[in-house]
């Protein structure tokens, strides 16, 4: 299973947040203690604000049921989380500028964001490798059963089998 590093709660939704996500394909995301007033109408609000490790590319946002996997981190992100709960999310697939404050994620359609959602990112974990196929060779040994067992747990099924290899699909 992949460890979550960041979780939040969206507490409020700015009304231009719709259009600014058809046009711009960007979220801007403040705490919604910290939030100046001029800044709240474009803004997703959020509370619950505790980073516990460093968002990096390979690694997925999940948000309102959808996952997006993280192309490119600006280099005042992981500051800006932790001093105002400020973040920017490009739903750009990385082919936009970056900007310092800027998270870059895949480009695909945007779920509907609602108000009680939560956002999180966590490690890439085994998702990195949805839908390949893994050989893992000496099967009998302990670190191919332990390796065999976390691809297991994470959802992926043993696809094939010989005295020396198992094959695995990741789902």
């Amino acid at each position: 299973m992949s460890k979550k590093y960041y979780s939040t709660k969206i507490v409020g939704i700015g009304g231009d947040v719709p259009k600014f996500l058809n046009v711009v394909k960007m979220l801007v995301m403040f705490d919604d203690s910290m939030v100046l007033p001029e800044l709240r109408e474009f803004s997703v609000l959020h509370s619950g604000n505790k980073l516990e490790g460093e968002i990096k590319p390979g690694d997925v946002l999940k948000v309102a049921g959808s996952e997006f996997t993280v192309i490119k981190v600006g280099e005042d992100v992981h500051s800006n989380i932790r001093t105002l709960g400020h973040m920017i999310i490009k739903f750009d697939g990385g082919t936009g500028e970056l900007l310092a404050g800027s998270i870059h994620v895949e480009d695909k359609p945007i779920p509907e964001i609602q108000v009680g959602d939560e956002l999180s990112f966590s490690e890439a974990g085994a998702a990195a490798l949805k839908g390949a196929k893994v050989a893992i060779t000496g099967a009998g040994g302990e670190l191919s059963k332990k390796v065999t067992q976390i691809l297991l747990d994470s959802g992926a099924e043993i696809t094939g089998e010989s005295a020396a290899d198992i094959v695995v699909t990741v789902k």
